[in-house]
């Protein structure tokens, strides 16, 4: 349980806002403005940026903290505490074991319906698993109570691993979602009947689960743009993807990746290296790898004229945000990387359309074009 002083303490004492915002060129034609907080309280481990959920007056959920197993709500400048996600019991010391998203199914004036995601240690502490329940949270009274249980990955890996969980969620509506799930680093994902919900993109709800693809490696990106369903996936050592996610399709991994081995002592080793013959084909690649992380687009007739409804994608080794231009939904034109100096954990929009990311360095970046 939490005492009271931890329920009652504005975290925000702990924050300290750079003032001034920073520009940061994109060429001749727009700047980026990054106004940057320090949210530390919430880092998992003191290392992995908070997940990220956006509400419709624009302040932020936040699930991490240095326990892994906390949820905050940030509003005008402050950090306020609102309950455990999980028990202590259902983690180890890992900052792999901390939220790998918070997102939104329904909202009320103080009451929230979430859908919160994050690996779980098994009863007897041997194994971990991908799940996902549903929660009550009430802003008021500073309560969040889990209730039911959406997803339950299988099978259960051991504990060694604990490595690639994804997770990301992104809201069909109030009673469905979409989720993705990485191989968890398994050393049997090449035995297909053993994958289980490994490696795959599902369509969840209360009741049901139903796989969509499989074949993914660590999808920690996920994005709907009309009916097409996109996902941003980590290669090994290279081959990062971004996939248009088709039905029953198989995305290859772990037998095909344009990516190579980190050495000969990996969990598994790629049939095939630098194609994907014989599997579907990413719309994009990145060689050498830029670690993606969320996927938001830019919102229509915004502050960020001529780059509205772009995609862009957080990175966490290139410390950068990357702007994807589609030509038509299965084809990539423009790709244009630009450098922000943090490794992006989470990426959002705001109701002004604005973006919001946390960073494994304990920040908020909020970001606008300066033209």
């Amino acid at each position: 349980m939490i005492s009271a002083r931890l329920c009652s303490v504005l975290v925000s004492m702990l924050l300290f806002s750079q003032a001034l915002a920073m520009p940061v060129a994109l060429g001749e034609e727009l700047e980026l403005s990054i106004q940057s907080k320090d949210i530390d309280e919430t880092l998992v481990e003191s290392s992995r940026g908070a997940a990220l959920g956006v509400l419709k007056d624009g302040s932020l959920l936040l699930g991490g903290g240095n326990g892994g197993n906390l949820l905050y709500h940030y509003q005008d400048s402050k950090l306020f505490l609102i309950g455990e996600i999980s028990n202590q019991s259902e983690r180890i010391r890992d900052s792999r074991f901390g939220p790998t998203d918070i997102a939104v199914l329904k909202q009320g004036s103080k009451s929230l319906d979430l859908l919160i995601s994050y690996p779980q240690l098994s009863k007897v502490r041997k194994c971990v698993r991908l799940v996902a329940y549903r929660y009550n949270a009430d802003l008021e009274k500073k309560t969040v109570v889990k209730r039911e249980s959406w997803f339950k990955g299988k099978p259960c890996v051991p504990i060694g691993a604990v490595q690639h969980a994804a997770g990301r969620i992104e809201i069909i509506d109030s009673e469905s979602a979409y989720l993705t799930t990485g191989d968890l680093g398994f050393r049997r994902i090449n035995q297909v009947p053993a994958r289980g919900y490994l490696g795959g993109v599902f369509k969840i709800t209360k009741r049901e689960i139903t796989q969509i693809s499989t074949g993914h490696r660590n999808p920690q990106g996920i994005l709907t743009i009309g009916k097409n369903l996109y996902v941003s996936e980590h290669g090994p050592r290279g081959g990062d993807e971004l996939n248009l996610i088709e039905a029953n399709k198989d995305y290859g991994w772990p037998f095909v990746t344009y990516g190579k081995p980190y050495t000969s002592g990996d969990y598994v080793i790629p049939s095939k290296t630098g194609t994907h013959v014989g599997y579907q084909e990413p719309l994009y690649q990145w060689s050498p790898s830029v670690a993606p992380t969320e996927l938001v687009q830019l919102p229509k007739n915004s502050i960020w004229g001529d780059l509205s409804t772009q995609i862009v994608m957080g990175t966490l080794a290139a410390k950068s945000l990357i702007f994807i231009k589609l030509q038509s939904p299965n084809i990539v034109g423009q790709v244009r990387s630009y450098s922000v100096n943090e490794r992006i954990r989470d990426l959002d929009l705001l109701p002004t359309g604005e973006m919001v990311a946390t960073t494994d360095g304990g920040k908020l970046l909020f970001i606008t074009p300066t033209r």
